[in-house]
Order: structure tokens, then sequence, then C-alpha cells
């Protein structure tokens, strides 16, 4: 984000640092502003006499520059003070979520899931994973849990090792359905403070910080994700963190460049072991970012590029060091995969209509998130391009839009869709589809970004209707802004105001996710316990039906929960399949294919003596201790009578039928 910047030259005795960057964006009026010389953002410039025009190094209560100096706008506002802000904050946000999730916590938050897909129970897997490894001494990055013997590579899946490490205690003492509760609850009012943290940088007026923070924490990209617990894209406190180390290295310059640059690196290795995608996402945006900057005003951007080297090569010392060899399990690991993770993911992409249509999202969408995050609708965009037309001159509102249409056209995906369907017309996000690791990014997932900028945006506009300044062209674009605030109006009703726009802007949001969102108890049967007791060896292999991808979800929790005692022959992760490619099942062969078509009522009995033959290889070649039928299942008679004539007589009981093996 580039902040409105000072008239004055960066070089000047007691200049303000990063107005030079300010400038990029045509603001400022000195030589090689491409813009508007008269007000940027309602601050004086070096046109004003000077007796009235306030100093970089003397900032004032009414100078808008200066009062966001203090990051709060509040005139510079005391660290204390800031800090019992962004606490209170916090304590606001967490309360939205906590009602969000009431029905969650009234079901028991150690015994409920999120309910409509198999993810919650891959999402609970993952934060319990990586407390068992530290404790046990098992390779924390690839895993032997689920598809044995082969394991899987968890940092080519959506493993969220970070948010297992900070949630462990509570893995620990509650179990990790307990964690994936608890995570939900957190991470939108984590991401709506980091937002806040960003925003208020911008903005004299609190509230504008909040109200525009709620547009990310809690707007639609992150609550439709929250429905189905994907935690790693709904800890999203990383990113607006980010840009708020970025703008204090390249604009503010307030800080040594060393310890900003350390900071920026840490928040690079944290978000890798959150979420790699949004990890490239958000490093896109910081492209785009500078590249927008740099084709304004190139001399500006390289001084400040100049000043900031330091900083930027601490923080990519940190990232280097943290991450070498974690990248390299990514790229050449045991179990890494090749190509993108879904053969069509450019086509689960965000619509031209799905903006303004509350459940316009198209199909692909709906598979792998909660709704439409792509959603915006029309009273935001309304407020937004009137904010846009009154508020022209302001620079952070301009690159604010800008890099919000930037991360709308990303998240249209490879082809533009205007409805539901196609028009075949290539779009810029296409090229990552040739690019090696960006191959796999979602697109939609640029939505996030959306929702970010989208924020910022919206709290400039409601800090500028509550400050009453309106930005009005004069002749030769050089009329300042007309502040509303010396007309007789008073200040409750410029707040008055500004509420009324917030609450335009964001009512229609809160419609979109479909409330409350659903859960479902989590019921773990005693069979797989006690076969993992009964069974000859340490970690026996398990061979569960059904067997279909909400099934072996559940399997994944009830091993999780039963603290790692057994492992599965299947799972729900990616794995490579053949050539390397990234699938989500186990290989093609004559046990899966048994299982398959009893899910679908399509066994055919009897099997044949080969079929039997193969059955056995099979089993032996997985390593299993047991086949373990469930009671319920589909077509669970047939099978019932299948494996019987595969393996003899099962054990029965209560909870299911067993047949043991040799392992």
């Amino acid at each position: 984000m580039v902040r409105p910047g000072s008239s004055a030259p960066a070089s000047a005795p007691g200049a303000r640092p990063g107005a030079g960057l300010a400038a990029c964006t045509g603001a400022g009026g000195g030589r090689g502003g491409g813009g508007p010389a008269g007000v940027v953002d309602g601050s004086p410039t070096a046109t004003q006499p000077a007796a009235t025009q306030p100093t970089a190094t003397q900032p004032t209560a009414t100078h808008p520059t200066a009062a966001a100096e203090g990051g709060a706008g509040a005139g510079g506002s005391p660290p204390r003070r800031r800090a019992w802000q962004v606490a209170a904050a916090y304590a606001l946000y967490q309360a939205l979520a906590l009602a969000a999730w009431w029905h969650l916590l009234a079901a028991g938050v150690a015994s409920s899931l999120p309910a409509g897909s198999a993810d919650p129970g891959q999402e609970a897997w993952f934060l319990a994973w990586l407390p068992h490894a530290l404790g046990s001494g098992a390779d924390p990055f690839l895993t032997h849990a689920v598809f044995a013997p082969a394991g899987a590579n968890l940092l080519a899946n959506t493993s969220t090792d970070l948010i297992g490490l900070l949630l462990a205690p509570v893995t620990v003492t509650a179990g990790p359905v307990a964690a994936l509760g608890v995570a939900a609850l957190l991470g939108p009012a984590l991401s709506a403070t980091a937002a806040f943290v960003l925003c208020r940088r911008y903005v004299r007026w609190q509230p504008a910080a909040f109200v525009g923070a709620l547009c990310y924490g809690f707007g639609p990209f992150l609550a439709t994700d929250l429905r189905y617990g994907h935690v790693d894209l709904t800890w999203l406190a990383v990113p607006p963190l980010v840009l708020a180390c970025l703008d204090e290295l390249l604009v503010r310059r307030r800080r040594r460049p060393v310890p900003v640059g350390v900071a920026l690196g840490v928040l690079v290795v944290v978000q890798f072991f959150i979420s790699t995608e949004l990890l490239a996402i958000t490093a896109l945006m910081v492209l785009a970012t500078v590249v927008m900057a740099g084709v304004a005003q190139p001399r500006a951007v390289r001084g400040a590029l100049a000043h900031a080297w330091t900083g930027l090569a601490s923080a990519t010392a940190v990232a280097v060091a943290a991450l070498a060899y974690p990248l390299a399990v990514v790229v050449t690991g045991p179990r890494h995969t090749t190509g993108p993770v879904w053969p069509h993911i450019g086509d689960i992409a965000t619509s031209l209509a799905a903006a303004v249509q509350p459940h316009g999202e198209l199909a692909g969408v709906s598979f792998v998130s909660g709704g439409n995050g792509g959603y915006l609708g029309v009273a935001l965009l309304v407020v937004l391009a009137a904010g846009a037309v009154l508020s022209w001159r302001s620079v952070a509102l301009r690159m604010a839009l800008g890099l919000m249409v930037v991360a709308f056209v990303a998240s249209l995906g490879y082809r533009l869709h205007v409805g539901r369907s196609g028009l075949g017309v290539p779009l810029p996000a296409a090229v990552l589809g040739h690019v090696p690791l960006l191959e796999s990014i979602v697109p939609e997932r640029f939505a996030a970004m959306v929702d970010l900028f989208a924020g910022v945006a919206l709290a400039l506009v409601v800090d500028r209707v509550r400050s009453g300044a309106v930005a009005g062209a004069g002749r030769g674009g050089r009329a300042p802004v007309a502040p509303l605030a010396r007309l007789p109006v008073r200040s409750r009703a410029r707040a008055a105001a500004a509420a009324a726009v917030a609450v335009v802007a964001l009512a229609p949001l809160a419609v979109l996710p479909r409330w409350p969102y659903p859960v479902t108890r989590v019921h773990q049967p005693p069979v797989l316990a006690a076969v993992a007791r009964s069974a000859v060896g340490r970690d026996p292999v398990v061979v569960v039906y059904p067997d279909t991808s909400s099934a072996v979800s559940d399997e994944m929790v009830w091993q999780a929960e039963d603290g790692f005692a057994f492992r599965l022959a299947d799972g729900y992760a990616i794995v490579p399949g053949p050539g390397g490619r990234a699938v989500e099942a186990p290989q093609t062969n004559a046990l899966w294919l048994v299982l398959a078509a009893a899910s679908v009522h399509r066994l055919a009995l009897p099997l044949s003596a080969s079929t039997r033959a193969a059955v056995r290889q099979d089993l032996r070649a997985v390593h299993a201790s047991a086949v373990v039928l469930l009671p319920g299942a589909a077509n669970g008679a047939a099978l019932r009578r299948a494996l019987t004539a595969v393996l003899g007589t099962p054990a029965h009981r209560a909870t299911g039928w067993v047949w043991p093996l040799g392992g």
C-alpha cells in the first residue's frame, strides 16, 4: 500500500521519509511528479503559504498525513494507547466470531466438526500430526500414518504446521477436534485485527479502520471458507502485516530497515507454514504493487528500494535460512507431486456475475469452498465507486482500488466467465498455469486479496466521510479539497453519515454465508482402537470400509483422536499418482476396485478366483494387519460376503466386523 505523501522533497532536511514513493502514483507536487499539485488526501501542499503549512517535523492535529504518522491516525497517539485500540478491536472481532460459531459452542467444541465437506476432518488431522510427530520423534513433514506404507508429503498438502504448533496444548489436552474448533474461532478475529492494524495506518478515525477490517476478516472469502473449517484459508493475519512492513520499509521509513526486514522475513516463514498458496498470492500482489508504482514513477521507486535494500536483504536472509529445507521437501522430497493439484484448476474461479450475485458461484467454487467467496455486492461497489469519484486525489484510495481490481481480475481464473458459462476469453491468470509451483494456485482464492484491498478502500472512504473532506476539481485540476468540516455541519452528523455508509456497504455481505454454519457430531467407533490394541506389532495398518472421501476423513479424525495408534492404508490427502501427478486416492488395484464397487452397489458376486487372489496380494502389499467393515456401511452385507470368501470368517463385534491378518 502506498501512503499519501508530503509534497516536501524526500531529500530536504527534516522531510518526512517516504514522500518520494507517494509520488509514484502521481501525488507529488515536486519535479517528476505526474499528478495534480493541489492537495493530496486533504494535505496542504508546497503551493500554500508557509505560515499555514505544517512541516514534516512539526505535525499538527489537522494535518491528515501527520495524523497518520502515529499509525492509528490519532495524531501520533502513544504506543500504549495504540496497543489498547488494537486489543479493543480484537475483542470485538472475537465476540463476532463467537457469535458466528455459537452452535459449535453449543454442540461442544471437543465433539463437533463443521459439516458439509470432508475437509474439516482432514484439517483436524493436520492439527494433530505436528504435536504427535514432535512427541514421538516422527518426521513432521512426511507421514506414514495415511496411505501406508508409502505415506504422504504433508508440505505438498494444506497442512497448517504453525497453527498445529500454536494449538498443540489444546490438541494434547482436549483432542484435535477441539483444536480445530478453537482455530475456527480464532481465525476471523486474528485476520480482522491484522487488517485493522493495516487500515489504521491510512485513516484518522478508528471506527473507519474497524469497518475496513471487517470487510476482510469477516468478508465473503473468509466467511465462506470458514464454513468448511479451512484453517489454512481463514487464518489470514499475515498478508496485511506483510503489507504494513513493506509500507514501513518503502514509504514511511520511520524505523531502521533491518529490524523491519527481519520482521518481514519472519512473516514469510509464518505464512509458509500456514498456507504456501496464500504466501504465493501475497507475493504476487506485492509484485503488482511495486509494478503499479514503478510504472507511475520509476525514479521514486528506485530511490525507495535503494533505501530499503538492507531491510529487504534481511527479510530474504531470514526466509531462505528458515525455508531452504522445507522448500526442498516440497519440490524434491519423498512423495512430492508434480503439476497442478487438480486438472481444471483454472476454472475454479469467480465470475463477473458472482461479484454481485450472493450465490452465483461457479460449480468448481461450490466444490472446494463453502460458497461464493468472490461476492462483493452492488452496495459496496457503489460506495467504493462514489468514494473514488469524490476523493479521486487520494493516493492510498487509488492504490487500494487499483490493487483490488488486479486481484479481482486474477480471481476470474484462466478464462472469462460472465455467468456460469465461460466465454473462452483468456485472462492474465492463465500464465500461472505454466509456472511451476504457481500452477496449483486456485484463482478464486485471489478473492482474499480483493476483500483486503476493498476493506482498505472502504476504510478510507468512511474516514473521508467522517472528516467531511470531498475532493473538488478547479481550474487546471489544482483546486484544493473543500473540507466540509468548515461548513455548518455537526461532527455527530458526519459520524452518523460515515456509519450509514459503512452499514450500506457491509450489510449485504452479512447475508452471504448460509447461517448458521452446519456442524456434525464426532462418533468414534471403538472397533478401531480395539484392533490397534490387539494387533501384533506397532502401528498396525488397517483397511477400513466405507472408503469414500468423507468416510476416510472420519477415519483420519478417529485415528488422530486415538493418538495415531494405527495407520490407514488409504487417506484423504494429495499424493503422487502415475507420473508423479497429484491424486487424492490410492493407486487403483483389485482391493480398492472391490471396495469402490461395493460403495456404488455394483459389486458382482461371487468374486472370481483371480480377483480373490489379487485382493490378498494387494493387502500384503500395504502390510495390512486387519480389514474392518463398519456397521451401516453402504452395501455392507454384500461386501461382508465377498471379504469372507477372500479372508475367511470375520470376528464379529458390536461395532463392526474384523478380519485379522498377519500384517
